[in-house]
């Protein structure tokens, strides 16, 4: 009789183990899936800017594209740990150092714009600098 329940108790701790050891893993690839979806949010935003800064550059001088909530552009959808966004000439930085600096061509701006549940509205210019044709970026109520 001693046998069969000594083998019962290593069954169980082996079973315990086991169940620590699956939610262990499959809590951590929860986690992984969560970060991986915020990445997902900056690589669309970068995707989508350089879009839109593309369509405005090949409009006439003067033309504007706004990226409101009550325009027909719908705010672009950032990473919730991304709380500010500043544009440096054509550089984008964001104030979260887990995420990467990046340039897009012909966009012009001195400004930092911060994000409003996760989302970020602007407008974007085509404007003459020179002889040059930039895409200006600023707030929407500026």
């Amino acid at each position: 009789m001693k046998k069969g329940i000594a083998s019962q108790v290593f069954i169980y701790i082996f079973m315990a183990i086991v169940i620590a050891l699956i939610l262990f893993f499959g809590f951590k690839q929860i986690v992984g899936l969560q970060d991986l979806t915020q990445k997902t949010y900056y690589v669309a935003f970068k995707e989508d800017l350089n879009s839109a800064v593309s369509d405005i550059y090949y409009k006439n001088a003067g033309s504007v594209l706004v990226f409101s909530t009550s325009s027909r552009n719908k705010p672009l959808i950032l990473s919730k740990d991304i709380k500010e966004v500043c544009f440096g000439g054509n550089e984008i930085i964001f104030d979260n150092l887990k995420y990467d600096k990046f340039e897009i061509e012909n966009l012009k701006g001195d400004i930092c714009i911060r994000t409003v549940q996760s989302s970020l509205s602007f407008k974007l210019e085509n404007v003459v600098v020179g002889e040059d044709v930039k895409v200006k970026i600023s707030g929407v109520g500026t």
